[in-house]
């Protein structure tokens, strides 16, 4: 028997926070659902498109994370795995969609880079969300040999998202976080939620019986597919609701601790 005795994997935006409804930290009751999880011997993660500075309110709460659609994963504040973007790619992409019909935001653990004409969709972004600016700085700071672990491309035109995906199939992932948004992200090529966590499962020896994961959205598909019980959110996409194994209510709901009580973790 490994060192735990399942995992439960939780996505961020609208899972575990929900800024619609103004919750925009883990409730109290969320935090001590996690904590009676850790104490039945389960291993908690983070489970995000997000990277870890985005996730800075929360990530403590949780015994790791995996950040960047599975592109970097940490536990106990370990690194574990850590697959960034191939540098001559991530400069083909600049060269031909950092245009005034595309933004690029580029993502490291730390930092996330913005370009020239990115930088009215940077403050639009960053002001909706009240993101500090010191999480954000132009491409010009990027220091030589920093690896980018994600892209976000916001689009116009839902013709560049087709072209892109086009253009770098086989060589980069391409996955949009919502079903009505120009947005998406890219990883490296093969990088899902879903195939981090099958590495996960193998690195400690959990079952997947005894792996379960809560979810809202699009990007959280492959993920709630991956475990053995996936588990979604009151609010959700259709893509997300075709995969699920079982529904709990809306974070305003408190729907992380009623799905782990129905399943009996808690």
């Amino acid at each position: 028997m490994g060192k735990y005795k399942g995992v439960v994997l939780f996505d961020y935006d609208f899972t575990t926070v929900d800024r619609d409804d103004g919750i925009l930290v883990a409730s109290q009751k969320t935090i001590e659902s996690l904590n009676k999880l850790k104490e039945n011997g389960y291993l908690t993660m983070l489970c995000s498109g997000r990277s870890k500075r985005f996730l800075e309110d929360d990530i403590d709460k949780f015994q790791g994370a995996i950040t960047c659609n599975g592109a970097y994963t940490e536990i106990e504040g370990r690194p574990v795995r850590d697959i960034h973007i191939p540098q001559d790619v991530v400069q083909k992409v600049i060269r031909e969609y950092d245009t005034e019909e595309s933004a690029l935001h580029l993502e490291t653990q730390d930092v996330t880079y913005y370009i020239e004409h990115g930088q009215d969709f940077y403050k639009g972004f960053r002001m909706f969300l009240d993101l500090p600016e010191h999480w954000f700085a132009p491409w010009s700071q990027h220091k030589e040999g920093e690896h980018i672990t994600k892209i976000v491309l916001n689009c116009t035109k839902k013709e560049i998202m087709d072209r892109f995906r086009e253009e770098f199939e086989g060589k980069l992932q391409c996955i949009p976080p919502f079903e009505d948004k120009l947005i998406m992200d890219v990883m490296s090529v093969g990088i899902t939620k879903g195939e981090a966590i099958k590495y996960l499962l193998e690195k400690f020896e959990i079952d997947r019986k005894d792996s379960y994961a809560f979810g809202d959205s699009d990007n959280d598909v492959e993920m709630l597919r991956a475990v053995g019980t996936g588990v979604v959110m009151g609010k959700h996409s259709k893509a997300a609701g075709e995969a699920a194994t079982m529904f709990t209510g809306t974070v305003k709901e408190e729907g992380i601790t009623t799905g782990l009580e129905r399943l009996g973790l808690i």
